[in-house]
């Protein structure tokens, strides 16, 4: 480490049902079913660096953008805008940063042990499959809850769509189990298209679990069509 230089290294990485950027929740919480593993590496994996944990609901996750290249911009258009405002990159949580950082706040569920090692169930995500986790930090109601704090243009959770499953055909809707049926519920109740997508005849595809599900969306409705193997 240097004045100007900074070197981290990860100490965890995470196991999530997102297989790829492509509907990812914009923030963390917004599927809370949407359930992984904090997988610690050597020598965080040992259980004496989580003694104590278990007094906390939630956890604070520090991750690295790994997924695209690092390309920091001054100003983004932020997708709940619309993509036609813009705004200055530290007013937004855009990946695209001066140094590639995330902050997800997570429930902390359980805890498994086995052979004096540790990894962490936790719920709530918003990160990619295989995401490094840079640093892991207890949420303290008291000083991370301020009261009166205002969330400039997300001050609301997003308005949701209404998902219907009527036309995905009977036989792939057994491959589902329930808690896969309720987080890609979840999900594609955000309306992962991107902002400027709105032609009722497109299909997309979201992959979720071992499923690229398929799906177009009309009139505030979004209609799951199909489930292809991914990848």
């Amino acid at each position: 480490m240097t004045a100007n230089s900074l070197e981290l290294n990860p100490v965890a990485t995470i196991q999530s049902p997102f297989k790829s950027r492509f509907g990812i929740p914009r923030q963390s919480g917004l599927v809370p079913d949407a359930i992984g593993w904090i997988e610690p590496h050597a020598p965080w994996h040992r259980a004496e660096a989580w003694a104590g944990i278990e007094q906390y609901t939630h956890l604070w996750l520090i991750w690295q953008v790994h997924d695209r290249p690092h390309q920091p911009v001054s100003s983004v258009r932020p997708p709940r805008l619309g993509g036609n405002a813009r705004l200055g990159v530290f007013a937004t949580r855009s990946p695209a940063r001066p140094n590639p950082l995330g902050l997800s706040l997570v429930r902390l569920l359980a805890m498994e042990h086995q052979a004096g090692q540790v990894r962490i169930r936790v719920g709530g995500l918003d990160l990619l499959d295989g995401t490094p986790i840079i640093d892991i930090k207890p949420h303290i109601a008291f000083t991370d809850c301020p009261p009166n704090s205002h969330s400039g243009f997300a001050q609301n959770e997003p308005e949701r769509l209404r998902v219907d499953w009527s036309m995905l055909p009977h036989d792939e809707a057994l491959r589902l189990n329930d808690h896969q049926r309720l987080v890609i519920t979840q999900t594609l109740s955000l309306d992962p298209r991107p902002a400027f997508h709105d032609d009722p005849e497109r299909v997309y595809g979201c992959p979720l679990f071992e499923f690229d599900v398929q799906f177009r969306v009309e009139n505030g409705t979004l209609f799951v069509l199909g489930l292809n193997p991914f990848p």
